[in-house]
């Protein structure tokens, strides 16, 4: 009786070690899988940054300069493509990246008044109206430049001060070609 009893006690043992080699090589496959994700999003950013280098000088912030800037910032941006809209005071939809750990939330206006004319109604601390409670995880920075802010949320502080920084140093200034 006992050696049936060992038997099927190492039949269960065995069973559940190829279980769980089973699982933890799935929850590898999935990490690979989340990494090769990340990396192509990452590589799409880095595209799209590019392209700032060859749009026309205007001063004004774009989509492109953001990416070219936190590529340059060294904080890996990764769009998210399907965020929420973000607060309606912002009169604006925002693009949303993962970046350094954290999450930017960035408001593009058409020129500065435009900005001013919704983000100087704000408090600088919350990035929400005066009285109102922030829809941004803290801790978190608002930044103004120009025609763009931003909201950065999450991450560890010296990552999102890496970020505010970027922004706040403004466009890249270019210099025309040599004769």
């Amino acid at each position: 009786m006992a050696t049936g009893a060992t038997g099927r006690d190492a039949r269960v043992v065995l069973l559940l070690f190829l279980w769980l080699a089973a699982a933890c090589t799935s929850g590898e496959e999935r990490r690979a899988q989340e990494q090769t994700v990340a990396l192509k999003e990452i590589a799409a950013a880095e595209t799209t940054a590019t392209l700032a280098a060859s749009l026309p000088s205007t001063g004004l912030w774009t989509e492109a300069h953001l990416l070219d800037r936190l590529v340059h910032a060294g904080v890996a941006p990764r769009a998210v493509p399907d965020a929420p809209a973000g607060p309606k005071w912002m009169r604006t939809e925002p693009v949303v990246f993962l970046a350094g750990g954290g999450t930017l939330y960035a408001w593009i206006y058409p020129d500065s008044a435009a900005r001013r004319a919704v983000t100087d109604a704000l408090d600088p601390e919350t990035g929400a109206p005066p009285g109102m409670v922030t829809p941004f995880d803290a801790p978190m920075r608002f930044v103004t430049q120009n025609n763009l802010a931003a909201v950065i949320t999450g991450g560890l502080e010296r990552n999102q001060e890496r970020v505010m920084l970027a922004l706040q140093a403004g466009l890249p200034v270019r210099q025309a070609p040599a004769p």
